[in-house]
């Protein structure tokens, strides 16, 4: 009776949380739906921002936004009182409606003879734009503090997790009332600006001290990763590395477009376009850390990833340096550029297995340690019982490799015996 009193409460605890959750899903699906829908029936240009924001961009926001916000509330309403739920589903209402703000402002921008009261329209839209695009991106800045406890692993990082969101929360009061222009649409005036012009005091564009303190947050988070990984549980350090792998893939391919595309006078959007669609690999990866889904499956895929990244890079040179060295030996003899590049591919594909195969071994020594060893067991054991026909010594050898491999907590080996017809035949 106690315990079916302990779980009805626990219900009726969770479903405000569990309707709040399904609630913020359905607005997240229904403005990714709405934002798409209104680029298609009416594409007319964004507003001009300094991020290189466009449609592309648009999209992989939106479906970071929905990913975001499904785990988020999957979270929510199976762990309420675990931050992490509520930061993603700030992240993914706020990416998703942010990009229908913006749908929505071009459309009543571009609008032909509009009335007088629709420019103050399209001013409260980019407001509400920067509204949800801070907020969700402070959902996101918070995931690197808390995860994956819904607080800080220290006293002392939760005290400065606090203290971030305070400041966020003071920013953002300061972003949405500073009179002005808005600072993520410098063509539009805020139409909330009631705050005392702080311009003067802190320079005609805050946007550019925040980014450079959005870049000096990256470390500081990632720092806080390292920090909790060193004093976690076996359990927690598999759910850092899926959310580090998840962050790494986004943040590192955000920054090669960056280098990319650098030299522009007007940021290029492949910058957000890859931040939207890698960065949807980000709550996938969540989802599988606290729910443990295949947790311990991430040894695997580090190795895998890692291993094919380094391979591909050795092929790349090894291709390169065959290629430049057939063009200076043959190269005054045949003037045939198709053979020697497939001589040269040739060469990479012979090198392919045994690249791969030395590549893989090493790696998986440093990042898959269990298979590595377990793959050292069961070799050593074939080499030991090869020519062994001794009965009780292939038990006892049997026993050992399976303890060493997959570390049972008991074992037991059963031999099936021979009937007795098969046994008067022999």
């Amino acid at each position: 009776m106690n315990h079916q009193r302990s779980v009805s409460s626990a219900i009726q605890a969770s479903s405000p949380a569990i309707v709040l959750a399904l609630v913020t899903w359905l607005v997240s699906v229904v403005g990714a739906l709405a934002a798409i829908t209104l680029r298609i029936v009416d594409p007319a240009p964004l507003l001009a921002d300094p991020l290189g924001f466009g449609d592309t961009a648009l999209i992989g926001f939106e479906i970071l936004g929905v990913a975001f916000a499904t785990v988020g509330a999957v979270l929510v309403a199976r762990l309420p009182r675990n931050a992490v739920g509520w930061c993603m589903v700030v992240a993914g209402v706020g990416h998703a409606l942010a990009g229908l703000t913006a749908a929505a402002a071009a459309t009543v921008s571009a609008a032909t003879a509009p009335p007088p009261d629709w420019r103050q329209m399209t001013q409260v839209l980019a407001w509400l734009g920067l509204l949800f695009t801070i907020s969700g991106t402070g959902g996101l800045a918070g995931l690197l503090f808390i995860f994956p406890s819904g607080r800080g692993h220290t006293a002392r990082w939760d005290r400065f997790a606090r203290a971030l969101m305070i400041f966020g929360l003071t920013l953002l009061a300061v972003l949405l009332f500073q009179p002005g222009p808005l600072q993520i649409l410098p063509g539009i005036e805020n139409p909330f600006g009631v705050m005392p012009d702080a311009r003067p005091v802190i320079g005609m564009q805050l946007g550019k001290p925040l980014l450079a303190g959005s870049y000096l947050l990256t470390p500081i988070g990632a720092w806080a990763l390292v920090s909790r990984y060193r004093v976690a549980s076996p359990v927690e350090r598999q759910q850092l590395k899926w959310f580090g792998l998840s962050l790494t893939v986004t943040v590192g391919g955000l920054l090669a477009s960056g280098v990319w595309s650098a030299g522009g006078e007007r940021p290029p959007e492949v910058g957000l376009v890859v931040f939207g669609f890698a960065g949807a690999l980000v709550p996938v990866a969540i989802g599988i850390a606290i729910t443990r889904y295949h947790l311990y499956d991430i040894d695997r895929i580090i190795s895998r990833t890692l291993t094919y990244a380094v391979v591909s890079a050795l092929l790349f040179a090894l291709f390169a340096m065959v290629n430049l060295g057939l063009q200076w030996t043959l190269g005054a003899l045949t003037r045939n550029q198709p053979a020697l590049v497939a001589a040269s591919t040739l060469a990479v594909a012979a090198a392919f297995n045994p690249v791969r195969t030395r590549v893989q071994g090493i790696i998986d020594r440093r990042f898959n340690r269990a298979r590595y060893d377990a793959e050292r067991t069961v070799a050593g054991f074939a080499d030991r019982l090869r020519d062994e026909v001794d009965l009780p010594t292939l038990v006892g050898e049997l026993g050992r490799a399976a303890t060493h491999t997959v570390e049972p907590s008991s074992t037991d080996i059963w031999l099936r015996a021979r009937s007795r017809a098969k046994q008067a035949a022999g």
